[in-house]
């Protein structure tokens, strides 16, 4: 027989060399199944996920390489500890000695460097940095797309003292972000030096006014007191205290006429406005009938008409009062004054242009001196305006000397205060000189110096941590999906996990690099653990179909390509060694593969006897193994598989063969794709299921088992394929090749 892959051969890696008999959850004479609830568990063990590692270890390698890597490249690039320093220290004085306090104390010290934060990355002066020779020579400036926002960027500040400020820059050039940074500070200082020139001015500017202000008041009342010295003792305060509320008076009412004033402007400003707006409108208005009439009968044009239509109107009215209506004498009178009325309106037709032109220009005139005198009351309250402004001004310093008499005639004018307040002033100018002639408010305390990148040991650590977390975190992303997938990796786990009695295991066919390399005892090793491992499954067989009287037994799987072929060949093979009459009959009718391993042909075969085309003794085949027959799957049709589903051919073959034969292996179809397994076990004494360690999946050997269940087929157990076999645990004595 040749033991090749072909069909539901086993395949793959295991991870056992277990063998022999392995409990059953619940019945241990007969297959069923009592599934652990482990096998329904959402998250793995670690065992299970390790193993689960194991099966697809080049893949979690090869992506946990690759993802470590972009991890670590990310972390590397996105790092900003791999940029070499260049650094300076400003100091920012407290305070600046104006106006007898500390201006730089509490919260104006704080604003002043907040402001100054703010000024040195202001883009002006960026833009002169920029503009600097020695830094537009660089090439980090002249690649930059917007070097005013590249140093926006690139520029760092940090308080590392109340009145230390650190500027920074970081980058791979550090000797151009020297040059750089120095030309910003000699910048920074200049514009600083300015500013609080410029500041101080003000504020010199300022006290220089104050102080004037301040002599003259103080003359002001030496004036006074030398006036009350001269006049004696001057009006009591009564009197001061009525010529006070008097001026008060005045200044209210003044108050008053301004308000009115005020108003009065308004409304005339409107007036002139509106006149001077129809004033522009009138050579395009038009005269109106009534005023047409009235310039018509003005004017000697007409005259006459309108007299002899008034005489012919009287006419009319008095023969209507004499004669009948529509008597020929009233109808031609009426006639005759119509007749006039026409001819009125065609000469008022006709003078119209010129009697429109004249009234235009008398309503012209009439606007014009109407204008003229809104203007003369315009310009008059104008005048009255700044008179009574005037007088407001000299009723308000009225009040002010008033005020300034009865303060002084209260507390006899002493100039102590005034002259304290001088002083006061006089001294903050002092103090203002002193700071002129003092240092700057801004220092550069530390010339800009280059620190280089140090950390290159952290950034590396770092990396490589980062890969090595995103590799590992892929790896075991990869091991939870394979184990998501449930393939069996363990003969304890088909214990376990789907509570199925394990009859045998069957060690792993080798690699073929092994096969090519021409070990011949690794290869007599492996065949003897082979054999070894078929004859104990095929004891724990017999023993079981002994106790139960069973005679015709089928190997199937849940799926395609999980050993049972290969089983089903090499459990006929077993068998027949030991003496007993076996016969192997082909029922995978789909996808036949038995024919191969034995070399034997298609047909005659299962499904020409099914469909009564040949003899059972016809399709019967000897193999090369004494003792083995063979019936192959035969040509496969609609036919057979109807004649399958019948049941009565098939029950019938096997009734033939049960005499015939001690022993009868039935290699059938997987249980999930197809139903020819289910039919064909209702017929068999009992059923073994083929699992292929690292390929089978534990869900889908769960309901295959649970089908043959639920049909009352009895599960003997399960072989477990491709485990991988240990020499050792067998001893050396007994793996060696016995003589013939």
């Amino acid at each position: 027989m040749q033991r090749t892959n072909h069909g539901d051969t086993q395949s793959g890696p295991a991870n056992s060399s277990a063998s022999g008999f392995y409990p059953m959850g619940s019945n241990p004479a007969v297959g069923g199944m009592q599934a652990s609830p482990a096998a329904g568990r959402s998250w793995p063990t670690l065992a299970e996920l390790f193993s689960a590692m194991k099966r697809r270890l080049v893949l979690a390698t090869f992506l946990g390489m690759l993802v470590g890597l972009a991890a670590g490249a990310a972390v590397w690039l996105a790092m900003p500890a791999g940029k070499h320093q260049v650094r300076a220290l400003v100091e920012m004085k407290p305070f600046t000695p104006v106006l007898g306090k500390g201006g730089g104390e509490g919260n104006e010290f704080d604003s002043f460097k907040q402001n100054q934060m703010i000024l040195i990355k202001t883009r002006p002066l960026l833009t002169r940095v920029v503009g600097n020779p020695k830094v537009s020579r660089l090439p980090l400036i002249q690649t930059s797309d917007d070097p005013i926002r590249f140093l926006e960027e690139q520029l760092r500040l940090r308080w590392e003292a109340p009145q230390m400020l650190a500027v920074m820059m970081n980058g791979d050039d550090p000797q151009s972000l020297k040059v750089i940074l120095d030309a910003l500070l000699v910048a920074y200082l200049e514009d600083s030096t300015s500013e609080e020139i410029k500041t101080r001015g003000e504020k010199r500017k300022k006290l220089e006014l104050m102080l004037k202000e301040q002599d003259r008041m103080i003359d002001n009342a030496s004036k006074r007191m030398n006036n009350m010295l001269k006049l004696g003792a001057g009006p009591t305060p009564e009197v001061m205290a009525l010529q006070y509320q008097s001026t008060q008076t005045l200044l209210n009412g003044t108050y008053a006429d301004i308000a009115k004033n005020e108003k009065d402007i308004a409304e005339l400003d409107r007036r002139r406005r509106q006149a001077k707006a129809v004033l522009e409108s009138v050579d395009a208005m038009s005269i109106d009938r009534d005023e047409l009439e009235k310039a018509v009968i003005a004017s000697d044009v007409l005259r006459d008409k309108y007299i002899e239509r008034a005489k012919k109107a009287e006419e009319v009215k008095q023969l209507s009062l004499k004669l009948l209506p529509g008597s020929s004498a009233l109808v031609q009178r009426e006639g005759e004054l119509l007749q006039i009325e026409a001819e009125i309106a065609a000469a008022i037709k006709k003078e119209k242009p010129a009697i429109e032109a004249e009234w235009r220009l008398l309503r012209k005139r009439d606007l014009q001196y109407k204008h003229k005198e809104i203007e003369e009351d315009f310009a008059a309250k104008n005048i009255q305006k700044s008179e009574l402004a005037t007088a407001k001004k000299k009723h308000e310093e009225d009040l002010t000397i008033l005020r300034e008499s009865q303060a002084a005639a209260m507390q006899g004018d002493d100039l102590t205060p005034l002259k304290a307040r001088r002083d006061l002033i006089k001294n903050d100018l002092d103090l203002l000189s002193l700071a002129e002639k003092s240092d700057s408010r801004i220092t550069v305390r530390e010339e800009s110096h280059i620190s280089l990148n140090q950390n290159l040991r952290q950034k590396v650590l770092l990396a490589l941590a980062a890969a090595a977390f995103a590799g590992l975190l892929v790896m075991i992303a990869v091991a939870f999906l394979e184990w998501r997938s449930r393939r069996v990796d363990s003969v304890e786990q088909v214990v376990n996990e789907l509570g199925i009695r394990v009859i045998g295991t069957i060690p792993a066919f080798p690699s073929k690099a092994s096969l090519k390399s021409g070990d011949a005892v690794t290869s007599q090793n492996w065949r003897f653990i082979l054999n070894e491992s078929v004859n104990s499954t095929r004891t724990m067989l017999l023993h079981t179909a002994k106790a139960q009287s069973m005679q015709v037994i089928m190997v199937s799987s849940a799926m395609q390509g999980e050993g049972k072929t290969s089983l089903a060949s090499q459990l006929g093979t077993s068998m027949a060694t030991a003496g007993l009459r076996t016969l192997i009959l082909d029922c995978d009718l789909r996808n036949p593969s038995m024919h191969k391993l034995f070399d034997a042909p298609l047909t005659p075969g299962c499904s020409e006897i099914l469909c009564q085309e040949v003899d059972v003794s016809d399709a019967v085949q000897p193999t090369s193994v004494p003792n083995l027959w063979l019936i192959p799957a035969g040509q496969c049709s609609n036919r057979v598989i109807s004649s399958l589903a019948q049941g009565h051919p098939l029950e019938t073959l096997f009734n033939r063969l049960r005499g015939q034969f001690d022993f009868i292996v039935v290699d059938s179809c997987p249980v999930l794709p197809v139903a020819d397994s289910l039919l064909v076990g209702q017929h068999v004494d009992g059923v073994v299921i083929s699992i292929l360690q690292d390929i089978s999946q534990l869900p889908k050997v769960m309901t295959a088992s649970e089908k043959l269940t639920q049909l009352n087929i009895p599960l003997l157990g399960a072989v477990v394929n491709g485990v991988k076999p240990d020499v050792h645990a067998y001893g050396y004595n007994y793996v060696k090749q016995l003589p013939a």
